[in-house]
């Protein structure tokens, strides 16, 4: 990964980052995202070990972006799998081989489905189910709920997920600014052994509640709780506890990872990630509506 900066002129965002970051309200609406995110991907440990780990996510947001984009009357904008392959690896995240292979999971999970096109049959056209999109549609609709609480984004009058037009609008906006997406996630390196691994990003959100919901100070948590939670090993997740102790972002001074402290520089890291998120939210919610 790219070495970490904070320029918030890497991304042509509307709001920068840093008036999320410093908005009285801030801390609220980060818990508040943090809390909905998992209620979402409680219990479902299959779409998580799908989706959540940067490549995996990166390829499931070029889906949706580009089904968004497409117009069936233009060849150059079908979603087919050469498409989906040639913008993912160059973004540089993952390998043709590795995108097919996943396109394959999401198929056989009834999360994708590939369909001749109406006029040329020889194509075959990657289709998000319906279940995919309203399930993107609640994890932006947790976004925009949380840009709600700053007043500084035109959200008047938009609460829970988005309807169908503005959701495709959204996404449209995402196509042109995937390489932005992948920049924003690799600048986050102090993140990356959450972010490398699989469900990591939900090991993360977990310890994040966990010690907010114990006024930041010690999770009383488990290795084998949060593999139980989050769908994966025992010891995956001791791995990554172990590489964000190393990272400078956790102590641990249990055995079995039963206490689990989060340091400033976790938090520190933690809150310039939401910060991003917010700022990337806003930027495409005003080209969606521009």
């Amino acid at each position: 990964m790219d070495q970490v900066t904070f320029d918030d002129c890497s991304v042509a965002f509307r709001v920068p980052p840093y008036q999320f970051l410093s908005a009285p309200g801030f801390a609220e609406a980060r818990d508040r995202l943090i809390a909905g995110k998992l209620a979402l991907y409680d219990g479902n440990h299959l779409f998580n070990r799908l989706i959540l780990e940067e490549g995996r996510f990166l390829c499931y947001l070029a889906v949706l972006a580009l089904h968004a984009g497409q117009d069936i009357t233009q060849s150059s904008t079908w979603l087919t799998l050469g498409r989906l392959q040639r913008e993912v690896t160059d973004l540089g995240i993952a390998s043709r081989n590795r995108v097919e292979a996943q396109v394959s999971c999401l198929r056989k999970y009834g999360f994708l489905s590939q369909q001749p096109h109406a006029s040329d049959r020889r194509v075959r056209l990657l289709v998000p189910s319906n279940a995919l999109l309203a399930r993107d549609a609640r994890v932006l609709g947790l976004l925009l709920d949380a840009l709600s609480s700053f007043g500084l984004s035109p959200t008047e009058g938009r609460k829970g997920s988005p309807d169908a037009a503005l959701h495709k609008g959204i996404r449209r906006a995402t196509l042109a600014h995937l390489p932005d997406i992948s920049r924003l996630i690799r600048r986050h390196l102090p993140l990356a052994p959450f972010f490398a691994h699989d469900c990591g990003y939900m090991i993360m959100l977990l310890l994040l509640r966990g010690a907010q919901e114990n006024d930041g100070a010690v999770v009383t948590t488990g290795y084998q709780r949060l593999a139980t939670q989050t769908g994966v090993s025992r010891t995956h997740v001791r791995r990554i506890v172990e590489a964000a102790r190393d990272a400078g972002l956790v102590e641990t001074d249990a055995r079995g990872g039963h206490d689990i402290k989060l340091t400033p520089l976790m938090w520190h890291a933690a809150d310039r990630w939401f910060a991003d998120q917010f700022a990337l939210t806003d930027l495409l919610l005003r080209e969606a509506l521009d």
